[in-house]
Formats: structure tokens, C-alpha cells, sequence
């Protein structure tokens, strides 16, 4: 047993992985067809609004397929409604096992540790949502996109105090 990757028809790469499970076992080679992996990536959007997870692509338009080695396979895997083609010249070329276990590993990753995306830029006027400064009005001092967090600058008693908060906790006002 190999991994491929197989080109599909981007934004429909569930569909596609969906037929090509239930083509194999229509044909009585569910065997031969071991794992269907569909790479996602979660991203946190933070925009005008509290905290939102969207599911987008990790690799938009491609799918991972573990199966054995063999023509009639690949035949019946190119014969699927949605699949555009296997990665290789002509030929289906399979992933070493080196770049496969990088591929799966970064995709465990990607599910487990949402990346955010947010909108914040030095000098934007916040408001903070959740935790012990809930309420509070400030300016963001620093981003910093590694650790998901913005440095806010808070008036506490008349004094500017800068503040760690979580991109999620955070409302552009």
C-alpha cells in the first residue's frame, strides 16, 4: 500500500472523497482502497465579531489516497466523477514514505492548532470581550500573530497599562 495524491475539483473534495469510498466498495475492492485522507485547515476568523471557526482547504484541490498498488485501481480511481488526475508524469507516482508521514503529520497538526487570521493593526481602537478586563476600551500597541495575541493598551486609573489579549477576546470598535 502507497499514498497518492490525487487532483479533485476544488471546494468539492469531501464529494469526491465520499464516491470515491463508495465506488471501490460498489466494485468489491474496498480492500484495495485503505484511507481517504481530505486535508482541512481551521482558521479562527476574528473580525468584527466575537470569535467565528470556519473549515477552509489545506491544500484546495487535492486528497491523500492510501491504496495498493495496481492498474485496475488506478483506472477505477481516474474514473471517478470529481478526480482530475494522479500525481506523477503519466504514471502515478506514490509518495515516499518520508513525504507521507510529513504530509500527515502537518495536517494532524493543522486540525489540533487552529491558525488564526485577524484584522488588528497598531493604533486600533478595541474593546475587550471576556476575561478580567471585559469591557474595556483600548488601543492595540503590538500584534503578534505567532501567539495569537494583541498587545492593547488599557487606561487603568488614569494611567496607559499594556494588556495581553487573545485574538478571540478582542472587538474592533
Amino acid at each position: 500500500m502507497s499514498w497518492y495524491v490525487v487532483y479533485v475539483w476544488a471546494g468539492r473534495e469531501r464529494e469526491v472523497a465520499e464516491a470515491l469510498k463508495a465506488r471501490f466498495a460498489e466494485e468489491g475492492l474496498a480492500e484495495v482502497l485503505e484511507q481517504v485522507v481530505v486535508p482541512p485547515e481551521k482558521i479562527i476568523e476574528v473580525v468584527f465579531s466575537p470569535e467565528k471557526h470556519v473549515s477552509r482547504r489545506f491544500y484546495s484541490g487535492y486528497i491523500l489516497v492510501k491504496l495498493q498498488d495496481g492498474e485496475g485501481a488506478f483506472e477505477l480511481l481516474r474514473n471517478v466523477e470529481g478526480v482530475v488526475g494522479i500525481m506523477g508524469d503519466g504514471k502515478p507516482r506514490p509518495l515516499t514514505e518520508e513525504e507521507a508521514r510529513k504530509l500527515l503529520e502537518q495536517i494532524a497538526v493543522e486540525e489540533i492548532k487552529p491558525k488564526p487570521r485577524y484584522q488588528f493593526m497598531p493604533g486600533d481602537r478595541v474593546r475587550i470581550t471576556e476575561g478580567p478586563f471585559a469591557n474595556f476600551h483600548g488601543v492595540v500597541d503590538e500584534v503578534k500573530p505567532d501567539k495569537g495575541k494583541v498587545r492593547v493598551l488599557v487606561s487603568i486609573f488614569g494611567r496607559e497599562t499594556p494588556v495581553e489579549i487573545e485574538f478571540a477576546h478582542v472587538q474592533k470598535i
